[in-house]
């Protein structure tokens, strides 16, 4: 068939059945375009999709507002005092006993050294009070002669003098007393010692 044959050359069967179609299509293309599936239609147009909303962030609780501060006072300028002299310090006094007792040897005026250590705490209240004085007197027995017994229990008090010398005390803070017989128990040992007191 050439183009230049009409519609009039093409089989009646053709022929027959143009219009029906034609008028089928048509319909249908009047049906779409109804729906919104013709040109232009909204069923056409790309679908918009809904973004997912963004998360929100919780609003930030606002800080308690800090507890008010009071307000440190002010102390006042220190004022400058006059200088004081300052009072002298005595030496605190030792407690002592107000005597200890040094025992000899029969004829004898040496002082051991187990009596020696007696005189520490005497000492040590000499020292620390200047205007005590130590008094020394000597015992004997009442055996043998008199005169020699009394010249005894003086060169027994001399010694003691001499070691209290030694430890720092000078002479004339020491009185010597009068020599006298035993007292106390009566006994022998006891006759033969040197009472040494402070005299404050």
């Amino acid at each position: 068939m050439t183009n230049t044959q009409t519609l009039m050359d093409l089989p009646s069967t053709f022929r027959s059945l143009y219009w029906p179609v034609a008028l089928l299509l048509a319909a249908a293309l009047a049906l779409l375009a109804l729906l919104g599936y013709g040109p232009g239609g909204s069923a056409c147009r790309p679908a918009l999709v809904a973004a997912a909303p963004a998360p929100v962030a919780p609003a930030p609780v606002p800080a308690p507002p800090p507890a008010p501060v009071a307000a440190a006072p002010v102390a006042a300028a220190p004022v400058a005092a006059a200088p004081v002299a300052a009072a002298p310090v005595a030496a605190a006094p030792v407690a002592v006993a107000p005597a200890t007792k040094l025992y000899f040897e029969v004829d004898r005026s040496d002082v051991s050294a187990a009596e020696r250590a007696k005189t520490g705490p005497i000492v040590e209240y000499l020292k620390a009070n200047p205007a005590a004085k130590a008094v020394l007197s000597g015992f004997h027995d009442p055996r043998g002669d008199r005169a020699k017994n009394e010249a005894l229990a003086l060169d027994r008090a001399r010694a003691v003098r001499a070691v209290l010398e030694e430890q720092g005390i000078a002479r004339e803070r020491m009185m010597m007393a009068k020599p006298v017989e035993t007292t106390g128990d009566g006994s022998l040992p006891e006759a033969r010692r040197v009472e040494l007191s402070v005299e404050p």
